[in-house]
């Protein structure tokens, strides 16, 4: 049985409201230099590319994407949390900190997260920590995927 994330309403979600369980993204070239525009399937676009010694540094870096997309992912489960945990907060920002080898690929080998939370009154420090647990060890697909391991396989097909 899978294990339903409860919304402020009481409603269980489930992980098949989601649709599909294989997600897809596509990342194309743009045409110059090494900017690519990546397109989602859920009709979202954004933009990777490198500073000026490959590219023109005219949008964040893969790199920086996979740092954003780990504290966008995790901060927005904390978000759904402390709202179901009734936890007074008024901001929330996770600063997300990669330490890369100094060697190619430059693999992160550590990742360290700080969530920032700005409140309004008293809160239960116990259920905030138990918020941000499950927001990154429960329900944070991208932080499930970085500290696991995911199998990654590539291939090649000629373009029509």
């Amino acid at each position: 049985m899978s294990r339903g994330f409860i919304r402020e309403s009481g409603q269980v979600t489930s992980v098949s409201d989601y649709g599909s369980n294989v997600a897809k993204a596509i990342a194309k070239w743009s045409g110059h230099k090494v900017k690519f525009d990546i397109d989602s399937e859920s009709g979202h676009t954004a933009g990777i590319d490198e500073p000026p010694v490959f590219g023109d540094d005219a949008a964040m870096r893969p790199t920086e994407m996979l740092l954003g997309a780990l504290g966008g992912c995790t901060g927005l489960n904390a978000v759904l949390l402390l709202k179901k945990f009734k936890q007074p907060f008024r901001s929330l920002e996770v600063e997300v900190e990669g330490e890369q080898d100094k060697e190619w690929p430059r693999a992160f080998n550590k990742i360290e997260l700080t969530f920032h939370i700005g409140w309004d009154g008293q809160y239960d420090k116990e259920l905030v920590e138990q918020a941000l647990d499950m927001a990154c060890n429960r329900y944070c697909p991208i932080h499930a995927t970085l500290s696991h391991g995911t199998s990654i396989e590539h291939r090649r097909k000629d373009a029509r």
